[in-house]
């Protein structure tokens, strides 16, 4: 990807270093999320464009330091490629994630409505501050998380949730 930077209209030159930045970025969030689910070809392929990206970009501020557009520019999809690259990691929703819910009075509805919904969940009884409660692990893609909350929200509004991010999974029941 070889761009020639004098061929390119000067007004035009930080439009293009931010949409390149962006796009750069962007990729490189996205990169940075995949290698962290251990995904290694998606990792390998998004990184070689990220870095064809990049040395596109980075000639492009080189070439053309006298315009503190071209910084700015740079800057400014840096900043947004970041922001683009989470949002779209949220929309693509790749991998799988073990939602856990405690409950306090609410388990047993809870989990019938997991249940309902088509979703694996295992009740487990535990003690907390206030006595006995429910801790309900719920594995599944993270496409789901949301409304999987939101269905666990309308049976228990108090319910108690975090979410882990699985990386490898093996037997039992998959959704």
């Amino acid at each position: 990807m070889n761009l020639d930077w004098s061929l390119v209209p000067a007004a035009l030159v930080p439009i293009l270093i931010l949409v390149i930045r962006i796009g750069n970025l962007s990729l490189s969030t996205l990169r940075v999320l995949t290698v962290v689910r251990g995904r290694k070809r998606a990792a390998w392929a998004l990184g070689f464009v990220q870095s064809l990206l990049f040395v596109t970009v980075i000639a492009g501020v080189l070439k053309n330091l006298d315009n503190p557009w071209n910084l700015a520019a740079y800057a400014a999809g840096f900043a947004t490629g970041n922001v683009l690259g989470i949002i779209l990691d949220d929309r693509i929703a790749p991998g799988h994630s073990l939602l856990r819910i405690t409950s306090s009075s609410h388990g047993a509805v809870i989990m019938e409505a997991l249940h309902q919904a088509g979703m694996g969940a295992t009740e487990v009884a535990g003690s907390g501050r206030d006595g006995t409660v429910s801790l309900i692990y719920c594995y599944t893609p993270r496409r789901k998380v949301r409304k999987i909350k939101e269905l666990v929200l309308q049976h228990d509004p108090q319910a108690f949730m975090t979410l882990l991010q699985v990386r490898q999974i093996g037997g039992g029941w998959e959704g």
